[in-house]
């Protein structure tokens, strides 16, 4: 773990108030979850293990899609031993739900004034404007396998400086709040919940899973949905018991598993 921590971070607390042992910080970084892969075996080895920057310069999103970020935002990957996961290798897709629920928790908490929710499979929004991109991915090294949990947070980061079109998508805590946000307290307020709401996923999903659809921003629109081998339009009715994004057409009920969302 490297001890020249930036003010912003302080290691320390990060290790005594999360479950996390490692913390692999690298003040600059392309992708915390590329660090996290070519790592993967000593990261294992002492999982939980946290990889933090303080500026990604090349973030990754779901199929290939990059996430600007600059400084001030929160970055992080959590590499997690699967075997020490507390439910079923079925339902681990599960854990982008729980990641996305964590996240939303922890800005509720700093910015109660603020409404946050979450658009499925893997962001969560201010109003209509992205604030957190999410990237779950599992990796195996050997007969071990991993969950990496990648989050891209705008925390303190003004998107005054963002390209035009991310600028219209895209919003921070600074920029809802006028002031900055202590980077730490966030972090462990995610990573706690994450806990939390992975346990919750266990032994009450049907509770955590009515957290989700209260907050998802699809149910009761019209969305049109990328799935690998088709596009699918129909209202969206909800999150089912399997984390699927449920889409009524004209013919039938649609349950997807994985797709990106074109239109909403």
């Amino acid at each position: 773990m490297s001890r020249s921590a930036p003010a912003h971070f302080d290691f320390d607390r990060l290790i005594a108030e999360t479950s996390v042992q490692h913390v692999e910080y690298h003040h600059t970084l392309p992708s915390t979850s590329t660090t996290a892969l070519e790592l993967l075996q000593p990261l294992l080895n002492v999982s939980p293990a946290l990889v933090l920057t303080s500026e990604q310069t090349a973030g990754r999103g779901r199929k290939g899609n990059v996430w600007w970020s600059s400084g001030g935002a929160l970055a992080f990957t959590l590499v997690v031993d699967a075997g020490e996961l507390p439910m079923a290798p079925e339902r681990r897709p599960m854990v982008s739900l729980a990641a996305g629920l964590a996240v939303r928790d922890a800005l509720q908490t700093h910015a109660p004034q603020q409404e946050f929710a979450l658009k499925w499979p893997n962001d969560v929004l201010s109003g209509e404007q992205k604030i957190c991109g999410i990237l779950v991915e599992q990796h195996s090294h050997g007969n071990r396998q991993g969950v990496l949990v990648g989050v891209g947070v705008n925390v303190n980061n003004s998107l005054s400086g963002a390209p035009a079109e991310v600028a219209q998508r895209a919003t921070s805590l600074f920029d809802l709040q006028g002031k900055s946000f202590d980077l730490t307290a966030i972090l462990i307020e995610i990573l706690q919940r994450l806990d939390f709401r992975i346990s919750q996923l266990t032994t009450h999903p049907r509770l955590a899973l009515s957290e989700a659809n209260r907050h998802n921003i699809l149910t009761g629109r019209t969305v049109t949905l990328q799935l690998a081998d088709q596009t699918v339009t129909g209202v969206c009715i909800g999150i089912d018991d399997e984390g699927q994004l449920v889409l009524q057409t004209e013919e039938k009920l649609h349950r997807c598993s994985s797709g990106i969302v074109l239109q909403w």
